[in-house]
């Protein structure tokens, strides 16, 4: 089912995009050609996308696709869209570094017209479908979908095949300190293990038990039990501390005001109904910058 979903979410993107026709400047004349018809463009005539999700590529799978392309060819072509004198990536940039290892010059693919949100959804949506993107590559991109181009949590979802809690959930990873994004990029952690170091509010205890998980194989289930363990042991000297809530509601006003404010914001609750609203700044510049925000949401409000 997630896969026909996946596949929804791309056809809706490129149908709308690929009825315009693409203008073809006399540089590229050599390779014009009717809408929608497969064409060969030169390997050095193609710049990769610096918006691409996908920041890692394993060496081994593109080495192993390159000898695959040697013995039967490319079987199914990327997809371009003009850049200036020459053609950007917008799917397939596996198939184009596999192609040049493999000592091609030219490689079959269809050019449209793409706006930059609709290049990145079909780059998104791509890397999703393969299952290739890393947690964090995913989280990045789901925060430029979100922050760059104003997609609500729901739509992000529908395009990718994934209910709006999940989108929530992952997008808080770019909220982790970055020694553990980096965990999450290199795959010593899983994004199960983020999850459940998103409980907690200290980031060192974060990073010290995100350590230890990496080093020690520990599963999900064992770094939940230590999460548990690590907010037990703090006794009743903490309890005038609140606890974190994270109901999907609270989680998704977290996510709102992320949005709105470009930084981590992390709400408690207590009982009875008062709490706490956290939010992170990293420079006296930035402190400014909120403040600013807040006082001219304060003069709206008015």
């Amino acid at each position: 089912m997630a896969r026909k979903a996946l596949g929804r979410g791309l056809a809706s993107l490129i149908p709308s995009a690929a009825n315009r026709e693409v203008a073809v400047t006399p540089e590229l004349r050599a390779v014009e050609s009717r809408q929608g018809e497969i064409q060969h463009v030169a390997l050095d005539k193609i710049v990769r996308n610096p918006a691409q999700p996908r920041t890692q590529f394993e060496p081994s799978a593109i080495s192993d696709l390159a000898t695959s392309i040697r013995e039967r060819g490319v079987l199914q072509p990327v997809l371009l869209r003009p850049s200036g004198g020459a053609f950007q990536i917008v799917a397939g940039e596996r198939r184009f570094l596999a192609a040049r290892e493999a000592g091609l010059e030219t490689i079959p693919a269809i050019v449209r017209q793409f706006t930059d949100r609709e290049a990145l959804l079909i780059a998104l949506i791509e890397n999703v479908q393969r299952e290739n993107l890393n947690p964090m590559d995913e989280a990045r991109a789901y925060y430029r979908l979100a922050m760059e181009y104003g997609l609500p949590h729901e739509e992000i979802g529908q395009r990718v095949g994934k209910d709006r809690s999940t989108v929530s959930n992952i997008l808080r990873f770019n909220n982790l300190p970055a020694e553990i994004q980096t965990f999450l990029e290199t795959g010593s952690i899983s994004a199960g293990h983020a999850r459940a170091l998103l409980a907690l509010t200290s980031e060192k205890t974060q990073v010290d038990l995100a350590k230890s998980a990496a080093a020690h194989g520990w599963s999900v289930r064992e770094l939940e039990e230590r999460v548990r363990r690590s907010t037990s042991e703090k006794g009743p000297r903490t309890r005038k501390t609140p606890k974190r809530a994270f109901s999907s509601e609270l989680m998704g006003l977290e996510d709102d005001l992320m949005r709105a404010l470009g930084t981590r914001v992390r709400i408690t609750r207590r009982r009875g109904g008062t709490g706490s609203i956290f939010i992170d700044y990293h420079s006296e510049e930035e402190l400014d910058r909120l403040v600013n925000v807040l006082r001219s949401l304060a003069v709206d409000a008015r």
